[in-house]
């Protein structure tokens, strides 16, 4: 029953631990196994250990050599085998690298870092403020959060980006919340001026839910949730329809004054 656990156990491990000890084990029998049947060749068990490495890896310095037809029968038989093992780990390892690398861009890994500031959308206003805060304040952690994106749309800048909903739990446990300094929450393009005032409002209320005394930072589309965004626990408010119509406005004014 034990051994039976002890299987069990042992191939619930990651592809590469199991690998690297069937690996370990191979150079650890073949060196002692060269080290009994030429002890004179392989005078201790490191030196045979030592052997069976180079000999699987394909190297062979030349400085430990079996002598006997035993001895070059198990060198063969070494190279095959753990030759084999050898090239099926690297493909592997280098596999589980590209893996990572792939779960990285696509957002699926959790950030471990504080002291980030956590911007919430993409849309070009996240883009701008991100590039723009990358230019003023250098060496700042940014994490870009957002449901629909397919992968990190500004990997070469930097931005880690972890995909998920902003009104899920899950999303800032990945982001780890708890550890960052502000959170920027910008409207939802693909969703109504009322609708994503609606998800925005939701989603301060799960970011303060799970960490209430971080400051958030929320855009807001639509006058008549302004004071529900304060009372969901908003610390500030960016009144982004608000600055662009005044804007529009004064523009249109400047022109009509011209004329």
């Amino acid at each position: 029953m034990k051994f039976e656990e002890f299987i069990f156990s042992y191939l619930r491990l990651p592809m590469l631990i199991r690998l690297f000890s069937i690996i370990g084990s191979l150079m650890i029998l073949f060196g002692i196994l060269i080290h009994l049947m030429e002890p004179g060749s392989f005078p201790t068990i490191f030196e045979g250990i030592y052997w069976a490495v180079m000999t699987a890896a394909t190297v062979g310095f030349g400085d430990f050599v079996p002598k006997s037809s035993y001895g070059r029968f198990v060198a063969i038989i070494l190279v095959f085998i753990g030759g084999s093992f050898i090239a099926f780990f690297t493909v592997n390892a280098a596999s589980a690298v590209i893996q990572v690398q792939n779960k990285y861009r696509e957002g699926k890994l959790m950030f471990k870092g504080s002291g980030h500031l956590i911007i919430v959308g993409w849309n070009e206003r996240a883009k701008t403020t991100i590039l723009t805060l990358q230019k003023e304040q250098t060496g700042q952690k940014i994490i870009l959060v957002d449901a629909s994106l397919k992968q990190n749309p500004l990997n070469d800048e930097g931005v880690l980006f972890i995909k998920g909903d902003p009104a899920a739990d899950d999303t800032w446990q990945k982001a780890n919340l708890t550890e960052a300094k502000t959170v920027l929450l910008t409207a939802d393009q693909n969703l109504k001026e009322s609708e994503a005032d609606m998800h925005t409002i939701l989603s301060i209320i799960t970011i303060k839910g799970i960490y209430p005394s971080i400051p958030v930072v929320a855009e807001i589309l639509t006058s008549e949730q302004l004071n529900n965004s304060l009372r969901a626990g908003a610390n500030e408010l960016i009144k982004t329809t608000s600055l662009a119509g005044e804007t529009m406005a004064q523009i249109c004014h400047r022109s009509l004054q011209k004329e």
